[in-house]
């Protein structure tokens, strides 16, 4: 592909990626200050702001919002850090690291439904200690799950995130010398706690900055897992938004817009703040960190954190043991451990209702991933070739990119909203699949940047020598060497999208359900058979996709001329016999 058509390519899809972004962002502020023409609104004013700040419940659910959003990133980044400095480098830990792909491939529904089932006051964990050690003949009434205090939406999220924090720290080892450091540290004799706390975390720390402020926006933002597991009188401040958008009095979308502006300056300011009191605690630990001392109290945290780390993951696995185990119970009465009588007839009678939502979900995952990793690629190629890289520029795609995953989606979805129903794109599948592309392209992207861009050209190069055939030669030589990343990526991008809960309600309006939709909405039924059966499939696709990411590329190969000496072998036959 010549230069000049790679930039023009290059320069059309950051079009198409900022295109949505500004219209979302100006469809949520013109309203915000009462402009809205759907509405006969024309004139600009502040009787949004004044409504919106004088609602009670605007205060409640944003002063929920800041504990959840602050709380579940600090517990999960200090249990993520306490976990790889208790277990890097040990061979029982490379059985944790195998575990996080699972977790991370399932969506955030299916985890807090299946942590629904276990710590609601009929759930397994109440069932296990009773009546042996509770005395309950009866659930209890207990406040497990959707606590006014947010106390279970935060294990949920830390449940998610810390896994996620876990991966990305162990992938960003190598940059800091993290085996040398522990090998000279402990030579001096430096406690393993002690030597990750005074060396380690302050290098680990500026690489995984990124991913930090990503939680802390996932956090604060979050919609589903909220909707399943968390407070609802009153809500997270996502939900109360999604709620006065969704009210048949359309005059409250203008309330509702202020307050989405409103969450994003919030998510600023927690950020903001989040760098001062790390600029502030780096100051007041700086001379504890020189101070040459072998062993510390304060590694007494860490040890803390690895046993509550610990039990989080554990609690993630049984959750997500109790979807299939609800999917085929039959009579599962309280407080028998597990069922009395099991049973296909759940899923037999979901069937028609499963294979719509599995078309649905698994059609809108794959054209928009299998999109996101083309785009991925062209935008990686042009990147190789451009200038840019030559001299270590940033092209504005690179950082356009991050807006999506650090925006609150209630933000502005809502404005693309009001430009699909100008457009009469609402309800249309391709709307849902490029709203999924918006949320996809990210993490394809950013997986597939740092091995595209580390390929070793020279293969490419001599291919072409020897056979003349550019096209050809990149798919079999550069594409086919790099098949881990890619179907790394594609993995990726197939479970956000499989995760994604909002893009598919606003752009579908309810035509087009998911798994993910359609689990959330019949969470609170209290049909645990049919929530347990969707949210089984929910988790089963994505662990699948990822298997088979681990599994296909080192055997690709050996299929590959399998079939074609069979083929070359069915051809000479052919041959012989005419």
């Amino acid at each position: 592909m010549p230069l000049k058509h790679a930039k023009w390519i290059t320069g059309i899809i950051t079009l198409l990626l900022i295109f949505p972004i500004v219209i979302g962002l100006v469809g949520t502020l013109l309203p915000a200050f009462a402009y809205f023409p759907p509405l006969g609104e024309y004139s600009i004013s502040l009787v949004p702001w004044r409504d919106l700040f004088a609602q009670g419940e605007f205060y409640a659910s944003l002063k929920l919002t800041l504990i959840t959003g602050i709380a579940a990133p600090l517990l999960a980044l200090w249990f993520a850090l306490s976990l790889l400095a208790w277990g890097y480098q040990r061979p029982f830990f490379q059985k944790i690291e195998a575990l996080l792909s699972p977790i991370l491939a399932i969506p955030h529904a299916a985890i807090a439904i299946g942590l629904l089932f276990l710590l609601s006051p009929s759930g397994w964990l109440v069932r296990l200690f009773s009546p042996w050690l509770t005395g309950f003949d009866r659930p209890p009434n207990w406040i497990t799950v959707q606590d006014p205090y947010g106390v279970s939406l935060i294990l949920a999220l830390v449940v998610k995130e810390m896994p996620y924090l876990l991966f990305v720290m162990l992938a960003t080892m190598k940059s800091i010398k993290a085996r040398e450091s522990l090998q000279v540290g402990q030579a001096l004799g430096y406690s393993r706690f002690t030597l990750w706390r005074k060396v380690l975390i302050p290098q680990l720390y500026p690489i995984i900055r990124l991913p930090i402020f990503i939680v802390i926006a996932f956090s604060l933002t979050v919609v589903d897992l909220a909707l399943v597991i968390g407070p609802n009188t009153p809500s997270t401040l996502a939900v109360t938004l999604l709620r006065w958008f969704n009210d048949p009095d359309l005059s409250m979308r203008l309330m509702a817009s202020a307050g989405a502006i409103s969450l994003m300056l919030v998510i600023v300011v927690v950020l903001a703040g989040w760098e001062v009191a790390h600029l502030l605690f780096s100051k007041l630990t700086r001379a504890e960190r020189s101070n040459g001392k072998r062993f510390g109290l304060t590694d007494n945290l860490l040890r803390l954190a690895v046993v509550l780390g610990l039990l989080a993951l554990l609690n993630a696995f049984v959750a997500l043991a109790l979807l299939p185990i609800w999917s085929l119970a039959r009579r599962w009465r309280f407080p028998d451990a597990l069922p009395s009588q099991w049973t296909w007839d759940n899923i037999d009678r979901a069937t028609p209702l499963l294979i719509e939502l599995t078309s649905n979900t698994l059609a809108i995952a794959l054209i928009a991933t299998l999109l996101a990793c083309v785009i991925s690629l062209v935008m990686l190629e042009t990147k190789r070739r451009s200038h840019f890289t030559d001299y270590g520029k940033q092209h504005v795609f690179d950082w356009l990119i991050y807006v999506p995953i650090l925006l609150p989606q209630i933000g502005f979805l809502f404005g693309l909203h009001v430009l699909l129903i100008y457009l009469n794109l609402n309800g249309d599948l391709c709307a849902i699949i490029a709203l999924h592309l918006m949320y996809v392209l990210p993490y394809v992207y950013l997986t597939l940047k740092g091995p595209y861009l580390a390929y070793e050209e020279e293969y490419l190069l001599q291919a072409n020598r020897l056979n003349h055939r550019p096209w050809r030669n990149y798919v079999l030589v550069k594409i086919a060497m790099l098949k881990p990343a890619i179907f790394t990526a594609f993995a990726i991008g197939f479970s956000v999208s499989i995760a994604q809960y909002l893009p598919t309600l606003i752009a579908g309006e309810g035509r087009y359900s998911t798994l993910t939709t359609e689990a959330v909405a019949q969470a609170a039924s209290g049909d645990r058979k049919q929530v347990g059966s969707m949210a089984m499939l929910q988790a089963f696709f994505p662990i699948m996709v990822f298997w088979l990411a681990q599994f296909i590329p080192p055997r690709w190969t050996k299929w590959r001329l399998k079939f074609k000496k069979a083929l070359n072998t069915g051809l000479i036959e052919k041959d012989k016999m005419c």
